[in-house]
């Protein structure tokens, strides 16, 4: 079902974003960007001894008039956590444990032109949140060549939520700019073998980037 709702959101914007254009006669304006995000997400702390999830994100953004923008988003964010120990024989153990969150976003924004070289624009979306728990195992013994090494995965269940944001946007060149943004998501996911634990992901995020525009 929530499969279902998101695809007819997705629909729903695309349809938006042709109407305005086919009216005008003329193509979009449209972006593309990409930018580094750092998200403070409200139970890492309990997931994995770190306060956030570091990652990236692109961008592509339909301009169908001077004031409206259609966004699409995707990306990846996630967190690690390394432990190390002593087994029998002498052997090193080290555990790496990754957090992942991969998003799929489309929403819309306000945008307010500020001169020739300046934008603020703020609004909102609906976004697919893929996660995933990877924890990487290695062993090696002082002073020998052998190693080996092995994965486990822990299977989470996606989520469909939410997000609105605000930011700012620095044209340097004709089809050249800068970003600066802020957002809140809210999402959560569980543990597929164990429903009743809920990881909450809700929170703020920076991100900061350039933005190619045609």
């Amino acid at each position: 079902m929530k499969h279902s709702n998101f695809l007819a959101c997705l629909l729903a914007l695309a349809t938006v974003a042709v109407a305005p254009s086919a009216l005008a006669g003329d193509h979009p304006l449209f972006s593309i960007g990409l930018g580094g995000q750092y998200w403070l997400v409200k139970d890492a702390k309990d997931v994995l001894d770190e306060n956030g999830l570091w990652g990236g994100n692109i961008l592509f953004r339909i301009q169908p008039v001077e004031y409206i923008g259609i966004d699409l988003r995707a990306g990846a964010s996630g967190a690690w956590d390394t432990e190390s120990w002593h087994g029998p024989r002498g052997r090193k153990y080290e555990e790496t444990a990754t957090f992942m969150c991969c998003p799929v976003e489309a929403g819309l924004v306000l945008i307010i032109p500020i001169g020739d070289r300046f934008q603020i624009y703020g609004g909102g979306g609906v976004g697919y949140y893929y996660y995933d728990i990877d924890i990487k195992t290695t062993s090696h013994r002082h002073g020998h060549s052998y190693r080996s090494e092995w994965h486990d995965h822990i299977d989470l269940e996606d989520d469909v939520g939410w997000y609105a944001l605000g930011g700012l946007k620095i044209s340097l060149a004709p089809h050249f700019a800068l970003f600066g943004e802020a957002r809140y998501t809210g999402t959560e996911t569980r543990f597929e073998d164990a429903d009743d634990i809920k990881i909450d992901c809700s929170g703020v995020a920076f991100q900061a980037g350039f933005m190619f525009d045609f």
